[in-house]
């Protein structure tokens, strides 16, 4: 694996981790009960609420192990970012579900549209807008 590449993965699963903990955020809202980082750590894993994050969460995981590995290829690289641009309503295969949720987050809290717009330009021209 290249470090042009290894790089690409790191600076894509910083902007996803930037992306998902803001997305968390807004989801935690002003609720005081997930105002200890250990209680909202368990609701991200357990509480219903959080359950249309956990697939982003999942990319983040996927991609950093992979990019982890000596196989790890450009053609692994851009399969991530196509996952990765789905989350935020480019490319293909978009949850309708995590985009009513995302858009709704986005209102709650200016950093999911800062996180989004940075994530943004890091994908690729390929994978941006696509025509409905």
């Amino acid at each position: 694996m290249s470090n042009e590449l290894t790089m690409r993965a790191r600076t894509l699963s910083g902007a996803l981790q930037a992306f998902h903990k803001a997305l968390i955020s807004a989801e935690a809202g002003d609720d005081q009960r997930l105002a200890n980082p250990y209680t909202l750590l368990f609701a991200t894993i357990n509480d219903p609420r959080f359950a249309w994050v956990r697939p982003l969460g999942q990319l983040i995981v996927d991609m950093d192990e992979m990019a982890a590995d000596e196989a790890f290829t450009a053609t692994h690289m851009e399969a991530f970012e196509e996952r990765a641009a789905s989350f935020i309503g480019l490319g293909k295969n978009e949850d309708p579900l995590f985009r009513l949720n995302y858009l709704m987050a986005v209102q709650k809290l200016p950093d999911v549209g800062l996180s989004a717009g940075r994530l943004r330009k890091l994908l690729p021209a390929k994978v941006k807008p696509v025509a409905a």
